[in-house]
């Protein structure tokens, strides 16, 4: 998938990462092309979301919804680290199964002008690698949403 530069996002939506999602132009490096199903894959160990975001009065709490990257006996799970603006904000394992992940963003984080949300997920696979289809893109998982909403 193509690097966008980043949309806007403002703080309480909720942002779908389908192909007419307004989270499409959020896509940095490491995604594939939004499926039309409503979510788009991570492809490769590394995947950005970058997006102009106001400086929030306090702290926020960003919720993905997402679905991992796993084959019964062959890839039980994934971890992801998440990192914000470069600083490593959070960290889970993720079992089968559409799920959401929560990650604390303190205030202080919000410094540059366009935000850098980076999924570094290591055991990303390719189906090919697995021998269950010809797909070469290494998938970590499939991100539906993206909220951010301020810490309670």
């Amino acid at each position: 998938m193509q690097q966008r530069n980043g949309a806007t996002y403002r703080i309480g939506t909720e942002i779908g990462f389908g192909p007419e999602g307004p989270g499409v132009g959020m896509l940095g490096a490491g995604w594939s092309s939004p499926d039309a199903a409503g979510f788009v894959w991570s492809n490769g160990p590394e995947a950005e979301l970058r997006f102009a975001i106001a400086v929030p009065a306090r702290d926020v709490v960003c919720k993905l919804d997402v679905l991992p990257y796993t084959v019964a006996g062959q890839v039980e799970h994934q971890t992801v680290e998440v990192f914000f603006n470069y600083f490593r904000v959070g960290f889970a394992e993720l079992k089968p199964g559409r799920q959401s992940i929560s990650i604390a963003l303190p205030r202080e984080l919000f410094t540059l002008r366009t935000a850098n949300l980076t999924l570094h997920i290591p055991g990303a696979r390719s189906p090919v690698s697995l021998g269950l289809s010809e797909d070469q893109r290494r998938l970590g998982l499939a991100l539906w949403s993206l909220h951010i909403a301020p810490a309670a």
